[in-house]
């Protein structure tokens, strides 16, 4: 009796501010996995830079084209990744949200089932 006793309080107290905790804990870890951070800083670096070894005037329009290109390339590839990180973001803090208003329900969901099984 003692030890649901001791659940109880936890459950009730540290738990709770624990699992409150955990929805910054659980949004950075979205947006490291998705180096959101590294991603904005990098928005506008070619995608691959292109050098050419000649001299000309030619090649270097040409190297200027292509970096060109390689920059918005680069742009697009990154701003759909950080749409992505951003709608998992938004989606891990309403999970987040979600367990945290459900915590204090589940101890009292598993009594009513269990009194709900008994009673069939």
């Amino acid at each position: 009796m003692f030890m649901i006793l001791e659940l109880l309080r936890w459950w009730y107290g540290p738990g709770w501010v624990h699992s409150f905790r955990r929805i910054r804990t659980r949004t950075a870890n979205v947006a490291h996995a998705f180096s959101a951070g590294t991603l904005l800083v990098t928005l506008f670096a070619p995608w691959k830079r292109i050098q050419y070894t000649g001299k000309s005037f030619d090649a270097k329009m040409q190297a200027m084209m292509d970096n060109m290109i390689s920059r918005l390339i680069g742009f697009a590839v990154r701003l759909g990744v950080l749409f992505a990180a951003s709608v998992m973001i938004v989606g891990s803090i309403g999970l987040s949200i979600a367990i945290v208003l459900a915590w204090p329900l589940i101890p009292v969901l598993i009594i009513f089932s269990i009194f709900k099984g008994i009673a069939g």
